[in-house]
């Protein structure tokens, strides 16, 4: 049976105080004003902090005078999970629907000795609380007891450890039905576990091996409440995003891809919760160091910005962000090398004596494509370690051209780095043209359809010419060859 306590706890974090209530006014109240009073703590000062995206972020602070504190504040708090933070680094969980109410407890007993005063949510969060406290209480030594009997005394312990479970998940449920109309209750329906049912037979007569991932994946966000934005500001909702897209998708784009219009469209049942799924895919894939990746990110911002379904984007951001995935998606894996034509449709880039080159003359198994800057220090010192890997392939039978442009307009410098990183034998070309006051012209926007930005960069082509490997150094490029000929 699974362990019940090991998500609660993990969730909730027990580590607990309180407070003290103050008086409410009759008249019409705004903003918010939680009063606390905590037997025992020392005057300094105490934080209010929420969960969001996986961090906490401070909402207040308040000085305690005598174990009393108010956190204070004209606009009123987003509702959902937050944290009392104390100066000896306990902190304790109060849920935040009311914007009025106060609290007390002891500083040596937070769960147990905490009472309520104008608060509907916090007090059945309490109870429950306390409730798997006790039980975990219970089931901790038993489990430590396992690690040093014998095999049939772990049979009658663990019968004890389902018992307990048992009676978790009967308080579980029915906390659930008596107290449906409680922010809390869609917290503790996100701690279920979805069930999978028995594997049914596959086409050969033995349980179907895949079921439970499939299942589980298919069902894995049924608990999840997405109509209410508090849900973000808690501990779960990130946290299963992350594990979702990380955990139960292949990391492959376009698995991500499938996995994260699937979240999106749950979402859309809560703006503020739409605009957070989308946006954080979004800057998540096209920060992510994984080659490939950013295919999510082009995909999101063609799905999703472009078609004007994301209204908390400025003109001006917009724009940035349709540029950014513009000049990415050119050079995706798998889609054909951009070859260098002007705006004419005619080839550009020529060698030192003057001939053009392009992408599908060349022939051969692998074309590495590498963009270089003769002057470029860093250049100089990867260049040469390029050529090693790449004569060690050659000489062990691989078929391999290189491409090698360069992407300054100083005709001497750039035969002076052919000559001193001995690349003769790759096909050398260079876009140099300057116009009639002496200033470089590019040919064509070459250099945003292959996203260079800093040099060097390294592109690995099949042998059609469609992009296996993009923006990687010297060491991949044999690991990458060798895999493909598994």
């Amino acid at each position: 049976m699974k362990n019940i306590f090991l998500i609660i706890v993990f969730i909730f974090g027990i580590s607990f105080s309180s407070c003290s209530q103050n008086k409410f006014k009759s008249k019409p109240l705004s903003g918010y004003k939680i009063s606390g009073d905590i037997k025992g703590l020392q005057d300094t000062s105490v934080i209010l902090a929420y969960y969001f995206g996986g961090k906490q972020f401070a909402a207040d602070t308040a000085k305690v005078v005598d174990g009393r504190f108010t956190f204070e504040g004209k606009k009123e708090l987003s509702g959902g999970m937050y944290l009392v933070v104390l100066s000896n680094q306990r902190y304790f969980d109060i849920i935040i629907s009311e914007q009025h109410f106060s609290f007390s407890t002891d500083v040596n007993n937070l769960v147990e000795s905490m009472e309520f005063k104008n608060s509907k949510e916090n007090p059945p969060f309490y109870q429950y609380l306390s409730f798997i406290g006790k039980m975990n209480s219970q089931v901790t030594p038993i489990r430590q007891k396992m690690e040093t009997v014998n095999k049939n005394e772990k049979i009658t312990l663990q019968k004890q450890i389902d018992d307990i479970n048992n009676q978790v998940i009967k308080y579980r449920d029915n906390f659930i039905k008596k107290n449906s109309n409680i922010f809390f209750t869609n917290i503790v329906k996100a701690t279920i576990e979805t069930e999978i049912p028995e594997s049914p037979m596959d086409s050969t007569g033995k349980p179907d091996q895949t079921f439970p991932y499939r299942y589980y994946k298919k069902h894995f966000w049924d608990n999840i409440n997405f109509s209410d934005a508090r849900m973000l500001r808690t501990p779960i909702f990130f946290n299963k995003m992350e594990q979702f897209l990380d955990k139960l998708t292949a990391k492959h784009p376009d698995s991500i891809i499938v996995s994260a219009d699937k979240l999106v469209e749950l979402s859309r049942a809560n703006d503020e919760i739409f605009q957070y799924v989308v946006s954080h895919i979004t800057s998540t894939y096209e920060r992510s160091k994984i080659m490939g990746m950013d295919a999510v990110f082009v995909h999101m911002v063609e799905t999703y910005y472009v078609t004007n379904q994301c209204n908390w984007v400025d003109s001006t951001q917009l724009a940035k962000i349709s540029d950014r995935a513009q000049k990415i998606a050119p050079n995706l894996l798998g889609r054909k090398a951009s070859e260098f034509l002007d705006f004419y449709g005619r080839p550009f880039m020529k060698d030192t004596l003057g001939k053009l080159h392009t992408i599908q003359e060349i022939n051969a198994e692998y074309t590495v494509l590498i963009f270089y800057g003769p002057t470029c220090g860093h250049c100089k010192k990867e260049v040469p370690k390029v050529k090693n890997v790449l004569d060690s392939l050659i000489n062990l039978g691989s078929s391999i051209k290189t491409l090698a442009v360069a992407t300054e307009f100083d005709k001497k410098e750039w035969k002076k780095f052919i000559r001193n990183q001995k690349t003769g034998d790759w096909i050398n070309v260079a876009d140099i043209n300057h116009d009639d006051e002496g200033n470089p012209v590019a040919s064509s926007d070459w250099r945003d359809k292959y996203d260079i930005y800093s040099t060097p960069v390294i592109y690995l082509l099949d042998k059609d010419k469609k992009i296996i490997a993009k923006r990687i150094t010297h060491n991949q490029i044999a690991d990458i060859i060798d895999r493909r000929k598994l």
